[in-house]
């Protein structure tokens, strides 16, 4: 018995293309996430997903509804799946950040993050392990496709392969970017990491 989990984040919001964090900032998709969010219902219109699970934030939400259609399925948004809460880096860009906190960024660099005023990275492994788990439960032998966020998907896929988590050595930039996860017996294997293939690029970022 296999449960196929689609992960996919969100598509590319104007925040994403001035390299701003947003966390749980309620961003929309820019003209060019929504057709990438077009794309990747196109891609996925075929597969026989049964399911369509998001993040409540709205990019993620604008990302969701392409598939859901395509799909045939009303979606679900739960708060479970949204991006870490980046605290006092919210709204800001990395650039700035770099010289007002170059702490915190030197530990990014080690793989460690820790934004004051965040959720820590234990909180929201704990946060998305548990709604992998509840997920699972429900939709036993089918696919199923979840719409978050780069962190968000980070740490989901370091806790269920049991990777010692370390800040970017897993990449999900691709904006739509898929990773897909395939659990057999409750053993999972990652299957695709990333691929953004729906969008022309021919190379996953």
């Amino acid at each position: 018995m296999t449960t196929i989990l689609l992960l996919i984040r969100h598509g590319r919001t104007a925040y994403n293309a001035a390299k701003r964090w947003q966390g749980h900032l309620d961003v929309p998709l820019d003209d060019v996430g929504q057709e990438q969010a077009q794309a990747l219902a196109a891609r996925l219109a075929d597969w026989p997903g049964t399911a369509v699970y998001s993040s409540d934030l709205l990019r993620a939400r604008m990302t969701a509804v392409p598939l859901a259609a395509a799909w045939n399925v009303t979606p679900t948004f739960q708060a479970d799946w949204r991006e870490r809460h980046v605290g006092v880096f919210e709204g800001r860009s990395a650039e700035e950040l770099q010289a007002e906190y170059p702490d915190v960024f030197a530990k990014m660099r080690q793989g460690i993050i820790d934004i004051p005023g965040g959720e820590r990275h234990d909180d929201l492994q704990k946060r998305v392990a548990a709604a992998y788990q509840r997920l699972l439960a429900r939709h036993q032998d089918e696919m199923v496709a979840i719409v978050s966020h780069g962190g968000t998907l980070n740490a989901l896929v370091s806790h269920v392969l049991d990777i010692p988590h370390q800040y970017g050595r897993l990449s999900f930039h691709g904006n739509t970017g898929l990773t897909i996860l395939r659990v057999s017996n409750g053993i999972p294997r990652l299957t695709m990491l990333n691929d953004t293939r729906h969008l022309g690029d021919g190379i996953p970022t």
